[in-house]
């Protein structure tokens, strides 16, 4: 229990860990472009979202080519598009051209003539005059009289567009943070032309900045976040040389079809005045940026739709974060690789998918935050998974060994595989047997027999092992061991560490004494049995003969005894002593049997007994 608790803990913290890392990560620049260039992908999935309530008039190429004056003296031009336009019911007009010098030296009544159209429409028509303010700062030395009739009407806005880190346009500043004593606080365009469209201005409640009593979401720079109406050209648009000529040729049905309700601006919509928007972001030059009169036409649009870009709040965008690092470090950790691909793939699904639902309903939770969770969680769920394999591997081969010994797990982590195969191997089979054990467990409790054993058995293993073999099964009170010259891990050959260790076993002395025989020769080594139950032995006659010269120690009054083909592999390195040869049942020929010197029994020392 208390290790499935570390583990589940240690998942957790990998999933907090992902999701501290990519909160803490959003402040690097590079990974706040990738969150830029997501929430740009959810506008060109969206695609086009018209409005029916503004229309840009355009001064186009084709405006460039009608008109033969410089743009610098187009005035005459916007006078009349504001006067047709009064006149034929549009409720409110942004003039998005900034005037930077008087033009009356040259053309003496053009300031003057539209500036008296701006100051003619004011009462059915309100005419927003855009300035850029750091043309502005130059006012003093050259008036110029339609910004000064607009400042005096309180219709002067400034233009200016707010860029992100890559350059794009994605937000707008609506209205400075702070104004000079009693000065109204300048308002941007797009909001001021809202304000005049509605007829009402925004003010701050609570420090919070409202218009027609809804509250404007701004983020934490004061910015609004422009939901664009759609790529370039979304908004309906009518070339200035079209409008004006309409107005001049008084085709006042056009002009009423055109505007009449609607907010108008007019502004450029040629190479010199684009910008890069969420729109089309692979691509660059005119046809994929956007006109700055546009990306106004969507801020006002945004303001007067009401259609805002809300940021997911903390209490549900952090559960969204931790509910993907969970499942992406569970998946990667508990699947295999095929299940987890899979798996991971559907969590990417339903990100994307999820977060562009919820842009659809103007609230924004980051695609990218979410699958950089996830790759941060892979990660870490990778690096915890490799971590603990190879102790699962240690373990798996700890727990086979317990039961089929060191060489039979070694192969099994090597192969991968599980058998029914065995090979032939000559070996050293030593069998144990303990003396007086049915006598030594009557009267006594199960509980205490069995604790017994398990000390006994616990004893005999280490011995065993140390020698360098392995224990193949338990029978009864008896043990089956196994030496070969694969599992050495001690000096001597097979035969060699059997004597040794059977020598160091019967030795022992406790309340029961142990008996051991040993036979060297080929036996088949394997898993038998079926794909339900296996089980991993030793086979042939070399088994058989092992146990049978055991059971013979009683008949001897010793506690070891060997055969000659084992005796022979010691090669002078253990003293012996024959006892003689004796009959082996199932076998036809005698067996020459040994013991060795150091637990040879005095009192028969010298029947004849020969010693090597």
């Amino acid at each position: 229990m208390r290790r499935r608790i570390r583990r589940w803990a240690t998942l957790a913290a990998i999933a907090v860990a992902g999701v501290l890392c990519a909160h803490l990560t959003g402040e690097i620049r590079f990974i706040q472009q990738i969150h830029l260039k997501a929430l740009d992908t959810h506008f060109a999935i969206r695609g086009e979202m018209p409005t029916s309530d503004i229309v840009i008039i355009a001064i186009d190429e084709k405006t460039l080519n009608t008109f033969p004056e410089l743009q610098l003296f187009w005035h005459r031009y916007y006078a009349e598009a504001i006067r047709a336009a009064a006149e034929a019911g549009a409720r409110v007009f942004g003039l998005d051209v900034a005037f930077g010098i008087p033009v009356t030296k040259w053309e003496p009544d053009n300031d003057s003539i539209l500036a008296e159209a701006v100051s003619t429409a004011a009462p059915v028509m309100p005419v927003v005059c855009g300035y850029v303010p750091a043309m502005m700062a130059k006012q003093k030395d050259w008036p110029i009289p339609v910004n000064i009739v607009a400042s005096a009407l309180g219709l002067s806005a400034y233009a200016n567009l707010t860029a992100d880190s890559d350059d794009f346009v994605r937000r707008q500043e609506l209205i400075e943070k702070r104004g000079d004593g009693d000065r109204p606080l300048a308002r941007s365009f797009a909001l001021h032309i809202a304000e005049k469209y509605l007829g009402t201005e925004a003010e701050f409640r609570g420090g919070v900045l409202t218009l027609a009593g809804h509250s404007i979401p701004t983020d934490v720079h004061g910015m609004l976040p422009i939901n664009f109406a759609g790529p370039p050209g979304t908004f309906p648009r009518i070339s200035l040389a079209d409008f004006v000529a309409a107005a001049r040729e008084g085709r006042k049905a056009q002009l009423r079809q055109w505007v009449n309700g609607k907010a108008v601006l007019l502004g450029p919509d040629n190479i010199e005045d684009r910008y890069a928007t969420p729109f089309f972001t692979l691509f660059s030059g005119p046809r994929w940026t956007t006109a700055g009169v546009e990306i106004h036409a969507s801020t006002l649009a945004t303001l007067l739709q009401r259609n805002y870009l809300i940021p997911a709040p903390d209490v549900a965008r952090i559960p969204a974060m931790l509910a993907t690092a969970a499942a992406a470090v569970a998946i990667v950790v508990f699947l295999s690789p095929a299940a987890a691909a899979a798996s991971l793939a559907v969590i990417v699904a339903i990100a994307a998918i999820g977060t562009h639902i919820l842009f659809r309903y103007g609230v924004l939770l980051s695609t990218s935050e979410l699958l950089l969770v996830t790759l941060l969680c892979i990660l870490g769920g990778l690096v915890y998974r490799f971590s603990t394999a190879e102790e699962r591997t240690a373990l798996f081969r700890s727990a086979v060994s317990l039961f089929v010994g060191d060489r039979v797990a070694k192969a099994l982590a090597d192969d991968q595989q599980i058998g029914l195969t065995a090979k032939r191997e000559m070996l050293t089979i030593l069998f144990t047997d303990l003396r007086g054990f049915t006598a030594f467990c009557d009267g006594k409790d199960a509980a205490a027999i069995v604790e017994f054993l398990n000390q006994y058995f616990k004893q005999m293993a280490a011995i065993i092992v140390k020698h360098g073999g392995s224990v193949n099964k338990y029978l009864g009170d008896g043990i089956l061991a196994v030496f070969s010259e694969a599992d050495a891990n001690t000096s001597g050959n097979h035969a060699q560490r059997a004597v040794r260790c059977a020598v160091e076993i019967v030795s022992i002395h406790g309340e029961l004494q142990t008996g051991a025989g040993i036979h060297s020769g080929p036996a088949v080594v394997g898993c038998i049995g079926s794909q339900d139950k296996m089980e991993h032995t030793a086979l042939g006659d070399t088994v058989n003969i092992a146990s049978r010269l055991e059971g013979l120690n009683k008949e001897h009054k010793t506690t070891l005894l060997m055969s000659q083909a084992t005796r022979d592999l010691l090669n002078g390195e253990i003293a012996t002593v024959c006892l003689g040869s004796v009959p082996v049942r199932g076998k036809t020929a005698t067996f020459s049997i040994y013991t060795a010197g150091a637990v040879m029994p005095h009192a028969s020392a010298a029947a004849g007994a020969e010693s090597s």
